[in-house]
């Protein structure tokens, strides 16, 4: 948090309004399925759409035909970001839902909540809980699977960036280990955050990355807190 999540969504929004319908763009992939365009095509036009969901199965099938296209994994990247961002929202408005049925406690339903009264019958109430209960626990394993999906994709990013452009574009490693660490992979990103010092020590992010390392190094090698306990 506070490494540049704002610059790792950057880039979403901002497709051309030019291109290819969605209906044109599965009618080619049809025609030639084999054709890494199609998909490019139909991710694009998703978007326009502000179907972002939608378009993330495309572009993942473009990148496996196209591996090395860095834009195409800069934004592939960039959209599972926000979509761990939009189950994150999720998860937060099914447990404030379920705080309000339960009346605090999400684990066992009740009627003592306004809205919990308006489902004065046990039974039914037990039903709203459970409903509740799941949309959460599906929020929270699309924000773990979103983000592993993000780490996945930045890597990708990273290994097929020559090392000789690397200074240019530091920002991948912030992607990455800003991906890492919310996907809970702290040794990753350490290294990413680690590398994102090197190539760009007197950037605007550096101090915020170089403050939090020690903590993640802690939490990452939980025998050393021990050892200075």
């Amino acid at each position: 948090p506070g490494t540049g999540l704002g610059d790792v969504l950057q880039g979403l929004g901002q497709t051309s309004n030019a291109g290819p319908s969605v209906d044109d763009s599965n009618d080619k992939i049809k025609e030639e399925p084999n054709n890494p365009q199609g998909y490019r095509d139909l991710a694009t036009a998703l978007q326009r759409e502000n179907r972002t969901a939608e378009s993330i199965a495309p572009l993942e099938r473009y990148v496996q035909m196209r591996p090395t296209d860095r834009e195409a994994l800069r934004q592939l990247g960039a959209l599972h970001m926000a979509q761990a961002r939009t189950y994150e929202e999720q998860g937060a408005l099914a447990r404030a839902q379920l705080t309000e049925l339960t009346g605090g406690d999400v684990l066992s339903p009740g009627t003592s909540s306004q809205f919990g009264k308006a489902f004065a019958n046990p039974q039914i109430t037990a039903l709203e809980s459970q409903k509740y209960n799941q949309q959460l626990n599906n929020a929270y394993l699309g924000v773990q699977q979103s983000y592993k999906d993000a780490t996945r994709v930045f890597d990708k990013l990273v290994a097929v960036t020559p090392d000789d452009q690397e200074a240019d574009e530091p920002l991948i490693f912030l992607q990455l280990g800003q991906a890492a660490q919310s996907a809970g992979d702290l040794k990753a990103a350490i290294t990413a955050y680690e590398r994102y010092l090197e190539v760009a020590p007197d950037s605007a992010s550096a101090p915020a990355v170089k403050a939090q390392l020690p903590a993640l190094r802690d939490a990452a090698n939980p025998k050393n807190q021990d050892q200075n306990q």
